[in-house]
């Protein structure tokens, strides 16, 4: 009796509805686990997503910079002043581009051939209506039509240009300007290149361009500190 007593606790410590403690402890391990192999996953998935959208950011900010870059070749900076050139439009008009007596002018480059310029005639129309201003000039516009040549007069009618437009068979006026990439737009005042956009135009680009002489103004008006 003694020698079997000895043993009941452990017998009963087996006895039957209960596992061994290293059997509970192996299941609980197992399920505890796959709960941390889930959270640490869940965790890197999040983590890479950030780490995605943060390089996506990155980079459109570098193809961005690399654009201003690029378009930064293009045209003449502000504050340069071209020379003035006089030429005669499609209709016969005599005009004068830029040079100190300009007063308010917007220079249009475009080529016929170009499908972002033709993706910028409503805004091109949009800023010559703000330049009318009412019938009152707020400001001058004038097309400048670079190669092909040949199809700058029926461009310009198809698509109801009401201002002068150059047709610049010579090249001297893109070379003035250093237009070698179209649509680009240049705001000229008194003689001085004060804005210049270069690409396809926005209803954004509209505005930017009529406050071009708002900006300009408003510069003018700061007085120089003496000395």
């Amino acid at each position: 009796m003694i020698f079997g007593a000895r043993y009941i606790p452990h017998l009963l410590s087996h006895g039957p509805g209960r596992r061994p403690r290293s059997s509970m402890d192996a299941s609980a391990l197992r399920k505890y686990g796959s709960l941390a192999l889930i959270i640490v996953l869940a965790a890197l998935m999040t983590a890479l997503a950030v780490q995605n959208r943060q390089l996506r950011q990155q980079q459109a900010l570098l193809v961005s910079k690399v654009e201003q870059i690029s378009k930064a070749a293009h045209g003449l900076p502000e504050g340069a002043q071209p020379e003035a050139l006089q030429s005669t439009a499609l209709d016969g008009q005599a005009v004068t581009l830029a040079g100190p007596a300009s007063g308010r002018q917007v220079l249009y480059f475009f080529s016929p051939a170009c499908k972002f310029c033709l993706a910028s005639v409503p805004q091109i129309q949009a800023l010559d209506a703000a330049g009318r201003n009412n019938g009152n000039r707020a400001f001058e516009m004038l097309g400048v039509s670079l190669p092909p040549h040949e199809s700058a007069a029926d461009y310009a009618r198809q698509h109801g240009f009401a201002f002068p437009v150059v047709n610049d068979t010579d090249d001297r006026i893109r070379q003035r300007y250093t237009a070698t990439m179209v649509p680009m737009v240049v705001v000229i005042q008194d003689g001085k290149v004060i804005y210049r956009h270069v690409g396809q135009l926005k209803d954004s680009s509209v505005n930017a361009i009529t406050g071009a002489f708002v900006v300009n103004a408003a510069r003018s008006a700061v007085p120089v500190p003496a000395g």
